[in-house]
């Protein structure tokens, strides 16, 4: 056959001898970028993709008005045009002869080919010395590890997700669907507390009406179901002769008349709470009362006084929000 005619880098107008016709040939395997055209019987003129007439020329010193080999493989959707492979006079793929050069890239059609090796590796050249329509290649990979480098600097982009679990035991729930938890290694330490102080009480019982307690004081409470002496948080003093209070080293709390509260011994002061607040990540109650009653139960029945393994996902305003 011979080229009578180049359109583009890849759109050839081919006369076969043989059967005496002209044919529209378009190559195989590659994407190819449109060169111009001018203006012609009315059709305005069309501006060309870039390095688009570099491909058209490339082609033109090579077949134009020259014989080659070719393969057809298949037509175009509206059977106008046969696509395939085509050799030059020197026996060249020019298929990759324009994707070495940068004047084409691989389309992914030619993935099932016999020549994806030869085009493959032509792309990977042309990239590495960044010709023509490569030129930018290396510098949007730079650009891209900026926008990486930029993310991680970024105190709003999201931060890599951090693991460290921990053995808790769930000892409250809150209707807020907050919990507190002790963590598991420390409940030998806190049963040990928990007993001096009894021993304490026992062995120096306090005179009923002899603390006046106040908001925010630390202090012990006799707890209403066991009739036991626990560390204890003034929250509130309410009217009548009542105070609100939290066991600090459990998360409970309780409405209990002041009768019921002593001043904690000084040697049991110093000890943190044992019993910490935290909040499920991500997760939010429902608005229908039935629904949130229905979502407490649930997690109360999967969570409370089991021990647990919890990661600390983020903090928002110290407060700790985790992942059970």
């Amino acid at each position: 056959p011979l080229v009578e005619f180049v359109a583009s880098g890849s759109r050839f107008r081919i006369y076969c001898p043989k059967d005496s016709c002209l044919v529209t040939f378009l190559l195989a395997g590659i994407s190819c970028p449109r060169s111009s055209r001018p203006a012609l019987s009315g059709v305005p003129a069309q501006e060309g993709e870039p390095f688009g007439d570099d491909a058209l020329q490339f082609s033109k010193e090579r077949i134009l008005q020259r014989d080659v080999s070719v393969k057809i493989e298949t037509t175009d959707k509206a059977a106008t045009s046969v696509i395939g492979w085509l050799w030059t006079e020197n026996n060249v793929n020019l298929s990759v002869a324009l994707v070495e050069e940068g004047l084409a890239s691989v389309h992914f059609t030619a993935e099932k080919t016999e020549h994806y090796r030869a085009l493959s590796e032509a792309e990977a050249r042309a990239k590495a010395k960044r010709k023509n329509i490569w030129k930018d290649y290396v510098e949007k990979v730079e650009e891209d590890n900026k926008e990486n480098e930029d993310e991680k600097d970024d105190p709003a982009a999201p931060a890599d997700r951090k693991v460290k679990y921990e053995n808790v035991v769930v000892t409250e729930v809150t209707p807020e669907l907050h919990f507190y938890a002790q963590h598991a290694d420390q409940g030998a330490k806190l049963e040990e507390l928990m007993t001096k102080l009894r021993q304490e009480f026992r062995a120096m019982p306090p005179v009923t009406g002899a603390y006046n307690p106040r908001r925010g004081d630390m202090c012990a409470a006799k707890f209403s179901e066991d009739n036991e002496w626990y560390r204890a948080k003034v929250e509130k003093i309410e009217k009548g002769g009542n105070a609100s209070i939290l066991y600090v080293d459990y998360g409970n709390r309780e409405t209990v008349p002041t009768t019921r509260l002593a001043m904690l011994p000084p040697a049991f002061v110093s000890d943190k709470p044992y019993a910490h607040e935290y909040s499920l990540a991500l997760v939010v109650l429902p608005t229908d009362e039935e629904d949130k009653a229905d979502a407490l139960k649930a997690f109360a029945q999967d969570a409370l006084n089991k021990t647990l393994q919890m990661n600390v996902e983020y903090r928002v305003s110290g407060a700790e929000h985790v992942t059970l």
